[in-house]
């Protein structure tokens, strides 16, 4: 799995280096010190973990987090910090976990494990669907637009990669999606990439 850390304390970073390689099957892809070259990278790289100091010089990591939200990105951010009053709001940009400094290495470690555990789950219930259930007809077939849409969504492209792609608003491309997984009955991205492909509506 892929990881990116922003914090503005080097001192941070080797720590949160250190750690990190302890742990099998992680990548660490980014690490920043300042917003602005973080949240360009986000826009172009998947990652699939962001962690995020709050207390930042330029612009703190709430409003960080709020930025990359607006923008279509959906990766899990866990933001790590010394301030513990942040926490419910934190949770308004839909923070996947919320970690107190001084950080340990098992508080780092159970994080990880929970993300994986969540990963492998949404792969072995898209593969517990039985082949009666994948043959079966979809309850509505995607349109031309929600096909298109649902390729380069299985091709890993954000909400704001997809609107740009086909000059849409970011808006009307989650509507697309609400729409996709609705007939593919699905609740993520994972799941509707495998059963697109086992219907043979994408590559």
């Amino acid at each position: 799995m892929k990881v990116v850390i922003i914090d503005d304390e080097k001192a941070m970073h080797l720590i949160m280096k250190r750690m990190l390689r302890k742990i099998d099957n992680i990548e660490i892809a980014g690490i920043f010190q300042e917003t602005t070259v973080a949240f360009s990278y986000l826009q172009k790289c998947k990652v699939d973990l962001v962690f995020i100091d709050i207390n930042m010089h330029k612009e703190n990591g709430l409003d960080f987090a709020k930025r990359l939200r607006a923008s279509g990105c959906e990766m899990k951010l866990v933001f790590v910090t010394s301030h513990k009053e942040y926490a419910l709001p934190a949770f308004d940009v839909y923070a996947y976990d919320y970690i107190v400094k001084p950080i340990s290495l098992e508080r780092l470690t159970r994080t990880i494990e929970r993300f994986l555990s969540e990963e492998n789950a949404d792969i072995e219930t898209v593969a517990k669907i039985t082949p009666q259930k994948v043959e079966s007809p979809l309850i509505e077939s995607l349109t031309k637009r929600e096909l298109e849409i649902m390729q380069l969504m299985s091709n890993g492209l954000t909400n704001k990669e997809i609107a740009s792609t086909y000059q849409l608003a970011e808006g009307t491309v989650k509507n697309h999606i609400v729409n996709i997984f609705g007939k593919l009955q699905v609740k993520n991205r994972v799941q509707a990439t495998t059963m697109a492909k086992s219907f043979n509506l994408i590559n």
